[in-house]
């Protein structure tokens, strides 16, 4: 909509509603943060703990290593959740780590998000794939969430179609809470967001009328965590 039929759209409205347009709203400033309590007094390590605890509550599995144990922490998902083809993101982090020799040693096929690849190929492939693997931004010890910055070789649908979802982080990322996480957000603003960003708090769960709840319909039913030691 144009400058002047956006202004010309206002000064109906504002018509309508009998009174001039208003302009200047200042936001409010809050005396209280009815919220705080449940982390203020929490140092990194017992915001780390937070985290790991609320993920345990949601059914996540959190391995909490230092990063010289990504083989061990591998085996241990494979032996509980076994599959046989991964995908993964073409992330730094994850070469950094060794991840495609890694599971070449658990004998699994793998890819990359490739985007030099035809798209819809991979969206093809994906879909018939086991696991997911993507490394997060950041992580929320309020409610076990992890922020996932797509873009690229970081394709959305590797934490979406695979029935499993490996995600891995460095517990230098925990933040307290969603405050914290779109504070992050807005200050990588000048440097160019990604087209999605997405916050996953456990395994895909849907409940019906009979507040029945099942995992998995929408997404992965089984969510690992990679918390990293650094």
């Amino acid at each position: 909509m144009a400058t002047r039929e956006r202004e010309e759209f206002l000064n109906r409205i504002a018509g309508k509603l009998g009174r001039p347009r208003r302009s200047g709203v200042k936001p409010p400033v809050w005396r209280a943060k009815p919220y705080a309590h449940l982390h203020e007094k929490l140092d990194q390590e017992g915001l780390v703990q937070q985290f790991i605890e609320n993920l345990r509550m949601l059914r996540t599995q959190v391995l909490h290593i230092p990063p010289e144990e990504m083989e061990w922490a591998l085996q241990q998902i494979f032996q509980e959740t076994p599959a046989h083809s991964v995908v993964y993101w073409d992330d730094e982090r994850l070469h950094k780590l060794g991840l495609s020799r890694l599971l070449d040693k658990q004998g699994v096929v793998h890819r990359s998000w490739d985007t030099s690849v035809d798209e819809q190929e991979l969206r093809n492939d994906t879909a018939g794939i086991e696991m997911g693997i993507a490394y997060a931004e950041l992580g929320l010890s309020e409610t076990g969430t992890v922020m996932l910055w797509n873009g690229g070789g970081r394709g959305r649908l590797v934490s979406l179609l695979p029935p499993v979802f490996v995600v891995i982080l460095s517990e230098k990322a925990i933040m307290p809470r969603l405050t914290e996480a779109t504070a992050y957000v807005h200050e990588k603003v000048p440097d160019g967001l990604p087209a999605c960003l997405n916050f996953i708090t456990g395994p895909s769960r849907t409940g019906d009328i009979e507040m029945d709840l099942a995992f998995g319909v929408h997404g992965p039913g089984k969510v690992h965590v990679i918390l990293l030691k650094e």
